[in-house]
């Protein structure tokens, strides 16, 4: 059985090309903001995801509450937030707001737990480990902890269970390349795939954005970006 775990999609479909087959998908949220396309991000998750969590840029698109976003990215986080808002239905919406803090899915003997940051904060920047044993702490039974937020993969041993960041699908630490992770046969690994992200950037121009906030967008999706704390 062949596990997907993703996070940090922010509106890119044309990162998902490069996903591979899975029985179950697994997602750390932040659907939205940053790029092109919501709507097709969302009807995606809502198709083939089993499990989705929400993200900081979830909760303050449904909910109008701050975001965290460092300096660099706050004006293109809110601004890209309201284009969102106009292209999403209610029932989009509506799937964004019923999204929990944190999940559980049982595959076989395995139990994943998931969650965007830390347990009880989407905004937190914290390491993994600490992301993880928090998320343990909430779902003391699970022996795989899904995290996701700060766009920096990894896999750490916790105390009894291995914690995984699979990093950003949509707007990953290395620019053009698709980042997740593949749980299978109890092994975890991680993945970094190039995709077609010129055709990101063409969306990107057409964007309804300011020209100064396009740049910034076209500099993450091309370059890479790793999240921090304001």
């Amino acid at each position: 059985m062949r596990v997907l775990l993703i996070s940090d999609l922010h509106a890119n479909p044309y990162a998902f090309e490069v996903l591979p087959r899975a029985e179950i998908v697994l997602c750390m949220g932040d659907l939205v903001d940053y790029g092109p396309d919501p709507s097709a991000v969302i009807g995606w998750c809502r198709s083939r995801a089993d499990v989705v969590v929400h993200g900081n840029h979830d909760r303050a698109l449904t909910y109008d509450v701050p975001d965290g976003v460092g300096a660099d990215m706050r004006e293109a986080s809110s601004v890209t937030r309201r284009v969102h808002r106009g292209l999403l239905d209610e029932a989009d919406l509506a799937y964004l707001r019923a999204l929990p803090r944190v999940a559980t899915f049982v595959a076989g003997r395995t139990t994943f737990a998931l969650a965007h940051a830390v347990a009880d904060d989407p905004r937190r920047y914290v390491p993994l480990p600490e992301a993880g044993a928090s998320v343990q702490l909430a779902v003391p039974s699970a022996s795989v902890i899904g995290v996701g937020h700060t766009h920096v993969q990894g896999i750490v041993q916790l105390d009894d269970a291995v914690a995984v960041n699979p990093g950003s699908l949509g707007m990953s630490s290395e620019g053009g390349r698709a980042h997740f992770a593949v749980w299978e046969d109890g092994r975890l690994t991680l993945h970094s795939e190039p995709y077609d992200v010129a055709a990101t950037l063409a969306a990107v121009g057409r964007m309804p954005v300011p020209h100064h906030v396009r740049a910034t967008l076209r500099d993450a999706f091309e370059n890479g970006r790793r999240t921090h704390q304001r």
